[in-house]
C-alpha cells in the first residue's frame, strides 16, 4: 500500500479519539516503513529489480509479523505508562499493526512471520496487478475519508496522491534501471511520499469537516 493510504488509515483511528492530535497517529501508521527506509540506507534490508519489476524481497526486520507486534507492544507500554497518555496508547499501537496488515493484502509473498525464519511468508500479490491495486487503494483512501467525514480539501488530497502514484504502480522495464544504479533513490522517494502525505493529511484533517 502506498503512503497516502497508510496515512488515510490514521483517519479511521482519529475518528474514535477526536481529542488527540492526528500527527502521532500518522507516524504510527508509517513506523514500519520508516524503519524500512533506514534499514535500506544502512544495507540491512534491500529490494531488487527482476523481470522489469521492483521486488521488496528482503524486509524481515521492518515488516515481519513479529517485528510489528513487538513495536506495537513497546509503543503501547511506553505511551500508556511511560508518558501516561492513555488515549493515544491504543490508537498508536493499532496504527503500527495496521501497516503490515495492509501490506499483506497488497505485497507479494514477502512478509515473514519473524526475522529469524524464511518461512512462512504472506502476501496476496495485488501489487502485481497495477490497475486492481490502484482501484482498491483509491477506494480504501476514499472510504477512510468518508468514515472520518473529512472536508473536500482532504478528499482532493487523497485523490490527487492516489493518481500521482499511478506512474509508479505501472512502472516497469528500463524505467526502473535508475534504482539499480542508485539504490538509495527508492527509499528516499518513499520517505518523501511519507512526509508529504503526513503534511497534507494533518493540515486538512484539522480544518472544518464537511
Amino acid at each position: 500500500m502506498y503512503a497516502i493510504n497508510h496515512a488515510a488509515t490514521a483517519l479511521l483511528l482519529k475518528k474514535k479519539e477526536s481529542s488527540i492530535s492526528i500527527l502521532p497517529i500518522l507516524i504510527s501508521t508509517q513506523v514500519v516503513e520508516i524503519l524500512w527506509v533506514f534499514f535500506n540506507y544502512i544495507g540491512i534490508e534491500h529490494f531488487s529489480i527482476k523481470g522489469g519489476k521492483i521486488h521488496l524481497d528482503y524486509l524481515p526486520y521492518s515488516h515481519s509479523i513479529f517485528s510489528s507486534v513487538l513495536i506495537s507492544l513497546i509503543s503501547y507500554v511506553t505511551i500508556r505508562w511511560g508518558i501516561r497518555n492513555r488515549r493515544l496508547a491504543l490508537p498508536f499501537a493499532i496504527g503500527v499493526l495496521s501497516h503490515v496488515v495492509l501490506d499483506i493484502i497488497f505485497h507479494e509473498k514477502d512478509i515473514r512471520l519473524s526475522p529469524f525464519s524464511e518461512t512462512p511468508v504472506w502476501g496476496l500479490g495485488i501489487i502485481a496487478y497495477p490497475l486492481l491495486n490502484f482501484i482498491l487503494e483509491f477506494l480504501y483512501g476514499v472510504f477512510c475519508w468518508w468514515y472520518y467525514k473529512g472536508n473536500k480539501r482532504l478528499l482532493i488530497a487523497i485523490i490527487v496522491f492516489n493518481v500521482l502514484d499511478l506512474p509508479v504502480m505501472f512502472a516497469s522495464g528500463e524505467s526502473l534501471n535508475i534504482f539499480i544504479s542508485h539504490p538509495f533513490l527508492l527509499p528516499t522517494f518513499i520517505l518523501f511520499q511519507i512526509l508529504i502525505s503526513w503534511y497534507f493529511v494533518a493540515k486538512f484533517s484539522k480544518e472544518e469537516k464537511k
